[in-house]
């Protein structure tokens, strides 16, 4: 059932009275901030409404409300269309993030920074890569006798993998290289799926190369950590929600195994969207004490990164979302011009 309009006039000023001193909320400081008046008997009573439909928790009997899960996402679904940074805000970014295409290192540092400042918190961004990896290039050189060296470079990643082969028959260096060239040519481009559906076009010694080529394309999809770049440890330190110990803990291990960055890519929403999972509607157990907000950028051709933030639950959801978006938007108008 849908919440009346008071009750969600009471949740929304709870829930930012929570966010802003982190402490438990009573319904005298709620009937002050209500936007007509209303008595606290009666915010009471919708309090108690709120707490039986899991949106308020009490830490004791007697204490104030606590927004839940449930009580943040109501929160931000009541923001509606978020506005955009203010004009010094989109200055100073605009000043700050480097927006050549070849500095996306730069940019990415720069895109960090800038957000765990803006909103006070930990950011996260990772380098565009290919959503699935493709065949660039392969090379055939001949070493010794009947020992080949298999060289493959694949689009959406910066490393080159290769193994020697050795071949039943001799072949000349002329002969490996057409055979490269013809690989190239036919293959170039396509994702794993649809370089092992060309294979059966080849002969047999094009197919056991291919064949080569294709494990190490799928050990790159299922062993690809992303690059990314991440900055604020210390203010998100500074919550004393999340410096205490198993909490602590569950940060460095999200920042130790990668957790984070890999979670995001694997999560991306459409470009122009920002997404926002708060505590529990995290599927890992190590994110759940955190809201993330993060959005995708990129292009078609170089690839899609994201860019985000990490928080406690009781984060600043407007300032979040609006200059991850902002952020986002700026970071992919830069991309575009690299592809």
């Amino acid at each position: 059932m849908p919440l009346s309009l008071r009750r969600q006039q009471v949740l929304h000023v709870l829930v930012d009275e929570y966010i802003h001193h982190a402490i438990p909320v009573a319904s005298e400081s709620v009937a002050h901030k209500m936007p007509v008046p209303v008595s606290p008997a009666t915010i009471r009573n919708e309090i108690a409404a709120l707490e039986e439909e899991g949106y308020v928790l009490r830490p004791h009997t007697s204490a104030g409300g606590v927004p839940s899960d449930k009580a943040y996402r109501a929160y931000v679904e009541s923001l509606g269309e978020v506005s955009e940074p203010s004009r010094q805000v989109k200055q100073l970014i605009k000043r700050s993030l480097p927006v050549s295409p070849m500095d996306v290192e730069a940019r990415n540092r720069a895109a960090v920074r800038l957000l765990a400042e803006l909103v006070h918190v930990m950011a996260v961004a990772t380098v565009p890569m290919a959503t699935q990896t493709r065949w660039k290039h392969v090379d055939l050189v001949h070493l010794q006798g009947l020992l080949v060296l298999l060289i493959i470079v694949m689009e959406g990643s910066a490393r080159l993998k290769q193994q020697q082969v050795l071949l039943r028959e001799p072949m000349t260096q002329d002969q490996l290289t057409q055979l490269a060239n013809k690989l190239n040519a036919k293959l170039a481009g396509l994702s794993t799926d649809e370089v092992q559906a060309k294979s059966a076009e080849l002969t047999t010694l094009e197919q056991e190369f291919v064949g080569l080529a294709l494990a190490f394309m799928r050990q790159e999809e299922r062993t690809a950590n992303p690059e990314h770049f991440v900055d604020g440890l210390r203010h998100i330190l500074a919550y004393p929600e999340l410096a205490e110990g198993t909490k602590a803990r569950a940060l460095a291990e999200v920042l130790e195994y990668q957790q984070l960055a890999k979670t995001l890519l694997e999560n991306m929403p459409g470009r122009g969207i920002v997404r926002v999972t708060i505590g529990t509607e995290n599927k890992e157990d190590l994110l759940r004490p955190f809201t993330i907000v993060f959005a995708r950028y990129g292009t078609d051709a170089g690839g899609d990164g994201v860019v985000g933030v990490l928080g406690p639950t009781r984060l600043e959801y407007a300032a979040a979302i609006s200059n991850v978006r902002y952020l986002a938007t700026l970071m992919g108008e830069a991309s575009e011009g690299g592809s």
